[in-house]
């Protein structure tokens, strides 16, 4: 009962901060000046894309053995419209429509930015393997709408555009990682 509750709350609290005007300091363009938003700022952020708002909301799970950070995008196609979820697609039979970072103790074994660009945005996931050091691994992914090369996939989600590694040699964490790739790829 008292979980229900609990769930209820959380709704209300983000369907008050989702409505016009809420949560002014949110970006709501998606333009060459808007910040990238790290899984570690919590919240409900939005960005007009050519097909209405896209939504993200980040949120922390957490109990006794766990320590995660979550994505999970939506589109409003127009105001009071459904929120339909934006999944990230990994492959033909692969996708997420929550996506969580990752901590193994003090390291973080994989975490996110999403980095608003004219018009779109992008996700940036780097991981690597918990313990010692390893290599560092990076993906890109852009909003995408429906198309003919994903026939049965969902109306938008982020398609995967790049990826590449850093080698256990360049002793780079994750975090690290994400801010070069991010202050490195130019504005598209």
């Amino acid at each position: 009962m008292i979980d229900s509750i609990l769930k209820t709350l959380v709704l209300a609290a983000c369907v008050a901060l989702a409505a016009p005007g809420a949560g002014a300091a949110t970006p709501t363009a998606a333009g060459p000046a808007a910040a990238a938003i790290s899984s570690q700022q919590q919240g409900i952020h939005q960005w007009q894309v050519a097909d209405g708002k896209l939504i993200l909301v980040t949120g922390t799970y957490q109990d006794v053995t766990t320590y995660k950070r979550s994505l999970t995008f939506y589109l409003e196609a127009k105001p009071g419209e459904p929120w339909m979820h934006v999944p990230v697609v990994n492959g033909d039979t692969d996708q997420d429509l929550t996506w969580f970072s990752i901590s193994q103790g003090e390291q973080t074994v994989a975490d996110a930015v999403v980095v608003p660009r004219a018009g779109t945005v992008d996700l940036v996931v780097a991981e690597t393997k918990p313990g010692a050091r390893a290599a560092v691994a990076v993906r890109w992914y852009r909003l995408a709408a429906y198309s003919d090369e994903n026939p049965d996939g969902p109306a938008h989600y982020f398609k995967k555009t790049s990826s590449s590694s850093y080698p256990a040699s360049a002793r780079l964490t994750v975090e690290q990682v994400l801010k070069k790739e991010v202050a490195s790829k130019p504005q598209k």
